[in-house]
């Protein structure tokens, strides 16, 4: 029988009774706080304690866990978020920090009676200068919202994915989010200039810079970006911008089996190694939920094997290629001369015996169409039933494998039926990053995909030179495996530095780290 959210929050872990519950004293002082207008702003925070409105703060974005927090806390600026969290590390009450709560590994949502400390109304209007090509932005402000700031004045923020209408920056910088154009951009890492933080003992770290060097010791700024909100609270960041570019060009290639696309990639390589922004993969499998009108090459009974058991391969992979540059004509030119070298190299593993041509995107509208196909992939097979959700990273020679391993476990080893069991993989092949789902169709096999699937997918990552998170960060949902991807002497030295900074271990408990026993 499938577990409640309530039931699969509690199996992760037992409430430590190391935390005090929040009480009527407690919820008068966070007011009080709260009441208080901030200096810069003269905005009041606000608290929430009605289950209705707290309701959307206790569960995850895929409905899979749900806490019951006593209070949702609103603050508007810094000096609010230092008050909660000083008082919170003296009275022992735990704080789960929350942005956008778009996070798919349960670390943004309380387990038990967390209070969540929402950065939501910490959302003044991003200031991008073109000078320092930089952006400061509050944590509560949407991804989406700080990338259209940026392109008005000409500049590209770097990151971007399909969560960006609701994702928050401070939840990008907590996770070190990569997103789409990391092959090109990198991560949040790769692109935060200098943050403020207030740590979980309420310290505030002031460590915002325009910088692009800076040696003066230890760059503190990175212990925090990716830290999943257990060492301090992100509130506000300086990013780099990149110039806008010119021009942007787009094409998807349809090909025939895994191997062709490692070829394709390497031949990208060759035409357009210094203007690819994006390799984007998917599998035939994983665009089979996506409207029928949006997918530009639909599948065929022949190449439906692999739901037979007999053959775990794709029936076919879909390459989205895009390449940013600063001249729309030699730029398509550039795009068009690898697209005929495509169909010269790969031949018919890349046409399907003519059946299927490449797309060259020839307007805005049909570039922001093939895109569309691409980031609706998640939204679509979420709405298809119960799923399984894995962000891993392999070498890309090896990007393919954890598909076809789990179809096998899944439709071999505990024989369920393909026709109610969706396994499917799309993702950054650029960077390694392949996104495995598995949907549960009928919503009636959990004990089977369960023991299929912990903890073996995270086994194989770790077997075959892989990650068991290559961007959705570790939550609560990898927090025990975790020592698959590090040494016991990484671990015991985050375990200390999580002690160290966070003595009653209030701040997002747990999550990314083995439980204390």
């Amino acid at each position: 029988m499938s577990l409640t959210p309530v039931e699969r929050a509690a199996h992760y872990a037992t409430r430590s009774s190391r935390f005090a519950k929040a009480g009527p004293k407690h919820l008068a002082y966070f007011k009080s706080v709260l009441d208080q207008p901030c200096s810069v702003t003269q905005r009041k925070g606000k608290m929430l304690t009605e289950k209705a409105a707290t309701a959307p703060y206790n569960i995850d974005w895929m409905s899979q866990i749900q806490g019951d927090t006593p209070a949702v806390l609103l603050p508007t600026c810094t000096k609010q978020v230092s008050a909660i969290l000083r008082y919170c590390q003296e009275e022992k009450l735990a704080v789960v920090p929350q942005g956008g709560n778009t996070g798919l590994v349960y670390g943004a949502e309380p387990v038990f009676d967390e209070l969540v400390l929402s950065t939501q109304l910490m959302s003044a209007p991003p200031v991008v200068s073109k000078d320092t090509m930089s952006v400061e932005a509050e944590a509560g402000v949407i991804l989406q919202q700080c990338q259209e700031a940026c392109a008005k004045a000409g500049m590209l923020f770097p990151l971007t994915m399909g969560s960006k209408g609701s994702a928050m920056i401070g939840g990008t910088v907590s996770t070190n989010a990569g997103g789409i154009h990391f092959a090109r951009y990198g991560s949040m890492h790769a692109n935060v200039l200098g943050l403020e933080v207030v740590t979980a003992k309420g310290d505030v770290l002031n460590m915002m810079s325009t910088l692009r060097k800076d040696n003066a010791g230890y760059d503190l700024k990175h212990l925090f970006i990716g830290s999943e909100g257990t060492l301090g609270v992100v509130t506000r960041s300086a990013i780099r911008l990149y110039q806008q570019p010119r021009s942007k060009q787009t094409a998807m290639f349809r090909l025939s089996n895994f191997e062709s696309v490692l070829a394709l990639y390497h031949l990208a390589q060759e035409h357009l190694a210094e203007c690819l922004s994006a390799f984007e993969v998917m599998d035939g499998e994983s665009l089979t939920t996506s409207p029928a009108n949006q997918v530009p090459y639909k599948r065929t009974d022949k190449n439906d094997a692999f739901r037979a058991g007999s053959d775990f391969t794709a029936a076919y992979f879909c390459v989205l290629v895009e390449t940013n540059g600063s001249s729309e004509t030699h730029d398509f030119e550039k795009l068009s001369e690898f697209v005929e070298s495509a169909q010269t190299r790969l031949g018919d593993q890349l046409s399907g015996g003519g059946a299927y041509e490449p797309i060259l995107s020839q307007s805005a509208a049909q570039t922001a169409q093939l895109w569309e196909l691409r980031e609706g992939v998640p939204v679509h097979l979420a709405s298809s039933g119960r799923i399984y959700k894995y962000d891993v990273s392999f070498p890309i020679d090896k990007f393919y494998c954890i598909v076809e391993h789990t179809r096998e476990i899944v439709y071999k080893k505990h024989k369920v039926n393909p026709a109610e069991v969706l396994v499917v993989g799309y993702g950054h092949f650029g960077d390694g990053n392949v996104h495995l789902n598995v949907i549960d169709l009928t919503r009636s096999h959990a004990a089977e995909l369960d023991a299929a699937l912990y903890p073996g997918v995270y086994e194989f990552c770790a077997a075959h030179g892989g990650s068991i998170s290559a961007e959705h960060g570790v939550g609560m949902q990898k927090r025990d495996y975790v020592h698959l991807s590090r040494t016991p002497e990484t671990i015991r030295l985050m375990q200390d530095v999580k002690r160290m900074m966070d003595p009653n271990g209030i701040l997002n408990p747990y999550k990314v780290l083995p439980l204390d026993t």
